[in-house]
């Protein structure tokens, strides 16, 4: 029987939820859109792999913590993910970045669509890639440039209270910016506009 009591005052509703079913409509809703491709000939190219994980009955995305070490971006959370080596399309330039940071095999994986290209501050165009990874894996870790991993429940990052929008300075000017919080971890920047973008689309889904 279902429960017909109003809610709780101050209690949120419970984020919508996204299992199989909802990933076979995110799938078809990504083949179906072309995404918008920036020809900017100068920057310089690279390549992102959001990766969807299985999790028994849900869904959730793979994070990595940027070395501190790396010229760019380093300590940030982002998802796997790099440069295009000359002649390298773009899909396999994703997919070879998350083998050779956190080790997923290429064979493990299968894209379902192609995001819009984003420029980054440090003079990067990048293509992002929305990929299903078919099963559970041991993470193998590129230490000289991912300090850890972690995966976030998709239905987290669609609690009503995600993202907060804050103002960010870049070159004396302010920016808005989306932030997503999961546990101690803040993804915010590129991965967080990649993310938003993403799950824009995951909305329609469930």
């Amino acid at each position: 029987m279902s429960d017909l009591r109003p809610p709780t005052p101050g209690s949120r509703p419970p984020a919508p939820r996204f299992d199989d079913a909802a990933l076979t409509r995110l799938s078809a809703i990504l083949r179906a859109r072309p995404a918008i491709e920036i020809d900017a000939p100068k920057l310089k190219r690279a390549a992102v792999l959001i990766p969807l994980i299985p999790t028994g009955g849900g869904w959730s995305l793979l994070f990595s913590r940027r070395s501190k070490n790396l010229a760019a971006h380093s300590g940030q959370i982002a998802f796997p993910g790099g440069g295009v080596h000359p002649g390298e399309a773009l899909e396999a330039a994703a997919v070879r970045e998350a083998h050779e940071e956190v080790g997923i095999a290429s064979e493990r994986v299968e894209l379902i669509g192609r995001l819009d290209d984003l420029v980054t501050n440090s003079g990067f165009l990048v293509a992002p890639f929305a990929g299903v990874v078919d099963q559970r894996i041991e993470y193998v870790l590129q230490a000289a440039e991912v300090d850890y991993v972690f995966e976030v429940p998709i239905e987290a990052l669609l609690r009503p209270d995600q993202p907060e929008v804050r103002y960010v300075a870049f070159r004396s000017k302010s920016y808005p910016a989306y932030f997503y919080r999961y546990e101690h971890h803040e993804i915010w920047g590129l991965t967080g506009r990649m993310l938003k973008h993403f799950l824009d689309f995951v909305w329609r889904s469930v």
